[in-house]
């Protein structure tokens, strides 16, 4: 999904936990799955996701807002450093 951001961090009992966010006009339907992308550098990144939010725009353009949060690391990105 172009334009997503990705963020990634060890939670306080040293576990891998990431969240990506979009702006899309047609958010994904399903409540999780697997979020899989090429990063910029074009590394193909994946991981299991579950959808945390969605906002829809106060705009005509119908723009939705979506939060994906995840557990572990996201294959294709490596292990968080320790």
């Amino acid at each position: 999904m172009p334009g997503a951001t990705i963020d990634r961090w060890q939670d306080d009992y040293g576990r891998a936990r990431w969240s990506a966010r979009l702006v899309t006009r047609a958010g994904p339907m399903v409540d999780e799955g697997e979020l899989a992308g090429r990063t910029v550098d074009g590394r193909l990144v994946s991981g299991h996701a579950l959808v945390a939010d969605r906002q829809v725009g106060a705009t005509g353009r119908r723009e939705v807002l979506v939060v994906f949060h995840g557990s572990g690391n996201l294959v294709g990105l490596g292990d968080l450093p320790g």
